[in-house]
């Protein structure tokens, strides 16, 4: 059965909408410091984010020249930056609710399900540029970046289109931040009802 990364993030993600609306963290003496930690991871996700659009932007397929695969600045450290910095916004919104099993069990699910999803765009990636893209794979990292590899051209094509389209979806990370506030906000004053507490 072919994997779905689609179907799973809509099952993670009502699991996740439950677990936030009914849930309230132990380590309530901590909230400060996690919203720091969250408030700085999710910069860093739509920073990030931000950055890795403007070189891949539409590109992903094909490159800026209708055949290569993009390979320089944040991809030169990274073969999935799109999906590590996704990885670091998401935990930021999730230490936003101060609950750490929440953390750990979401960061472990997402490299998972993301692990099946870059190794089938890996195989796709390599049948359509053969060794050039071999090497690539063999020189830098797949999800972790190594910083020590930056490099980038003096020239850069951006694709507004697809840097607006980013822009939106940064915004939809905001939000989730703001509705984790909220709930806390409402569990607050008794209006949403918590139902289990955790570390």
């Amino acid at each position: 059965m072919k994997f779905n990364r689609m179907v799973w993030q809509w099952l993670i993600g009502a699991f996740l909408l439950v677990w936030i609306l009914f849930s309230a963290p132990k380590l309530t003496y901590m909230q400060s410091f996690f919203n720091i930690i969250g408030l700085l991871l999710l910069f860093i996700g739509i920073m990030g984010r931000l950055y890795a659009t403007l070189y891949i932007g539409g590109m992903k397929n094909s490159g800026s020249d209708g055949n290569s695969f993009i390979s320089d600045g944040i991809y030169s450290v990274c073969r999935n930056p799109l999906y590590f910095f996704s990885f670091i916004a998401l935990l930021g919104i999730l230490f936003l609710k101060g609950q750490l099993i929440l953390v750990a069990i979401i960061a472990v699910i997402f490299l998972i399900i993301y692990r099946f999803t870059i190794l089938s765009e890996e195989k796709f990636l390599s049948d359509n540029f053969g060794e050039s893209y071999k090497e690539f794979l063999k020189s830098t990292p797949r999800f972790f970046p190594d910083f020590s590899k930056f490099t980038y051209s003096q020239k850069l094509e951006i694709r507004p289109f697809f840097l607006h389209k980013e822009i939106k979806r940064a915004f939809v990370w905001i939000f989730g931040a703001f509705c984790i506030y909220l709930v806390s906000f409402l569990q607050s004053f008794g209006v949403l009802p918590v139902l289990i507490t955790s570390y």
